[in-house]
């Protein structure tokens, strides 16, 4: 993959992060790079006032350097600076990191040595993946403990993970015939002083969350299939009326996945078994169909729809910030026209990152009720109670699996809070509005995980009243990925036959897999 400084996307962040792919740095603009980096290596040498070169950090900045503490200057920065904590990031998570941070510093406004931009590209390329804690960033002045962590190896300081092992990263270094960069006026500063910790992370978590999108569709298919629900909530001509898009192309994928099935029914064949139970002595009376399915059934398309317009809105905004110079001071001309500004804040990312998570917290939201539908007697009254295979009583089902998707929605809620409008003010007050950027990109994983679990218990479910309701009557859009669930688990859950625990996984593995891709519908456009 060339990185060029623009163009890239996030699927891109992906594949590189997760697939593994290479990357090719852009010989032009190396050479813009190295021009701006010499430009401001003569400028730190003349003693020039500019931030992060001259100057101590944050609210040091009062603090005038001499020109011969350049390096020192630089390095006492990481050193400082690497002061996370708490759990560490995942290694996909350091290479998104990565090839984030790359992307920003080969635009050429940051002056830093292509020397080190070569090394990054390395790092990448040979799977030397920097050790780097979760917490310690506030997200403006960019993500600067995590940064820190991630550039410490660059300089053959700190630790790396390497082919499975944790060690120093200078013995990392010389075992590859790798040679440590020498930080020069504003090298330190420029690998730090941005938002690509949390861009990174965000980048993740928004192709995960297409993913579990598409998972949701399916299960939403099979789930009304498996209810004997109406087609007609999913009519193009009603949904267009409603003017949103993202509402109009779930509606419509619903639709062509309910097409085919032998369990749905049409309005007007409800329309006429109420009309037959009524009689015609004028009397009130009850009748056993409704006109009408509840929300679980007929709302998908109205929940389902703003999360996929939240979701190529906050994809954008990523982008924007993944393609960005993001980082403080930025280089021109002259020591007169640097931008002294703040593009290192994450307010973007972190704002995003917050509507994301909303989005997929409804996603979960709404799998847990359909599942709690498919699974409580009074409310399903086709299938054994919590869809027990066996004598009801003995045999439970799924009613244990239910609490954890229930108490993992529960858990939702919270990481759905937005950190964007917690700000504490840091720094002796020069930090005095931050973003928490990088906390709401953390809050995404970890609900791309929590609405994973919870779509695994719902696809359970689906597949076992499946396998209760007969294959054959499902439609050939959600039959596949049933045919494919079956070719791996048993047909389907009984308590005298494993650990719920163990079939769940079973499941989740399957929808995992990348055979899956083809079976699930497509991400509608938007």
């Amino acid at each position: 993959m060339l990185v060029r400084g623009e163009g890239l996307t996030v699927d891109d962040v992906h594949r590189v992060a997760i697939d593994g792919e290479k990357v090719q740095l852009d010989d032009v603009q190396l050479g813009v790079v190295q021009k701006t980096c010499d430009r401001v290596q003569s400028w730190g040498v003349e003693g020039q006032p500019i931030y992060g070169v001259t100057t101590g950090f944050g609210e040091m900045v009062y603090m005038s350097i001499p020109p011969k503490f350049g390096e020192e200057l630089q390095e006492n920065l990481l050193r400082t600076h690497a002061a996370g904590g708490g759990p560490l990031f995942s290694d996909d998570v350091v290479r998104a990191m990565l090839l984030s941070r790359l992307n920003c510093l080969i635009k050429g406004y940051s002056g830093i040595d292509a020397d080190v931009l070569r090394l990054m590209a390395d790092f990448l390329n040979r799977g030397i993946h920097p050790i780097v804690p979760q917490q310690g960033s506030l997200g403006a002045s960019g993500d600067l403990a995590p940064l820190s962590h991630l550039a410490l190896p660059l300089i053959g300081a700190g630790q790396v993970r390497y082919r499975g092992e944790v060690r120093d990263a200078a013995s990392v270094l010389a075992e590859a015939g790798l040679e440590r960069v020498r930080l020069g006026y504003k090298h330190g500063l420029a690998l730090i002083n941005g938002t690509s910790a949390m861009t990174g992370a965000a980048s993740l978590a928004l192709v995960r969350a297409e993913r579990l999108l598409r998972q949701a569709m399916w299960t939403s298919a099979a789930f009304i299939q498996a209810m004997g629900g109406s087609t007609s909530a999913f009519a193009e001509n009603g949904h267009v009326l409603k003017n949103h898009r993202g509402q109009t192309e779930i509606a419509r994928v619903i639709g062509r996945l309910l097409t085919g099935s032998g369990l749905t029914r049409e309005h007007a064949e409800i329309m006429k078994m109420i009309s037959a139970a009524r009689g015609d002595d004028g009397e009130v009376v009850q009748v056993e169909e409704y006109l009408q399915n509840a929300y679980t059934l007929r709302c998908v398309p109205q929940i389902l729809g703003p999360v996929l317009d939240a979701i190529h809105y906050c994809q954008g905004i990523v982008e924007e910030e993944l393609n960005s110079c993001n980082d403080n001071p930025l280089i021109f001309d002259s020591p007169e026209t640097i931008f002294h500004g703040g593009h290192f804040h994450g307010q973007y990312v972190a704002m995003v990152s917050d509507f994301l998570n909303i989005a997929l917290t409804e996603v979960g939201v709404l799998a847990e009720r359909q599942l709690n539908r498919l699974l409580d007697p009074h409310l399903n009254v086709s299938y054994p109670a919590f869809l027990a295979i066996g004598d009801e009583g003995l045999f439970s089902g799924l009613q244990g699996s239910q609490y954890l998707a229930t108490s993992i929605a529960a858990e939702n809620l919270d990481l759905a809070a937005p950190a964007s409008v917690k700000t504490i003010p840091s720094n002796g007050q020069n930090q005095d509005v931050v973003s928490m950027g990088l906390i709401a990109a953390r809050k995404s994983l970890q609900l791309v995980e929590n609405v994973q679990t919870i779509l695994s218990v719902l696809t359970a479910a689906c597949y076992q009243a499946a396998g209760l309701a007969g294959f054959d009557r499902f439609s050939p859009g959600v039959r596949g990925l049933l045919d494919l669930l079956a070719t791996e688990l048993p047909p389907g859950y009984r308590d005298d036959q494993g650990v719920a625990a163990d079939f769940l996984a079973s499941v989740r593995r399957v929808l995992a897999g990348r055979e899956v891709d083809d079976l699930l519908p497509q991400m509608p456009s938007s």
